[in-house]
C-alpha cells in the first residue's frame, strides 16, 4: 500500500511491517508483530488522522502517521 506521503507500507514472510520509501526504496519503519501476517495493510482516517492498520495472527495492528 502506497500513501500519499510517498511511503510504501508491506507485511513480510518474517512477520514485520515495513514502510520504504516510495522513490528511493530506503527503509523508514519497521515493526515486529511476532506473528504471520494475514492481509495487506489499510489505511483510514479518522479526525483528520491518518492511521495504517494490518491484521497478523489473531490480531489487528494499527499505527497512526505524521507528528
Amino acid at each position: 500500500m502506497t500513501t500519499a506521503g510517498k511511503l510504501v507500507f508491506f507485511g513480510d514472510d518474517a512477520g514485520m511491517i515495513e514502510a520504504v520509501d516510495a522513490g528511493s526504496g530506503a527503509a523508514r519503519w519497521h515493526f515486529n508483530t511476532g506473528q504471520q501476517i494475514h492481509a495487506s495493510p489499510m489505511s483510514y482516517a479518522v479526525g483528520g488522522k491518518q492511521y495504517v492498520a494490518i491484521a497478523a495472527g489473531s490480531d489487528i495492528f494499527a499505527f497512526a502517521l505524521g507528528d
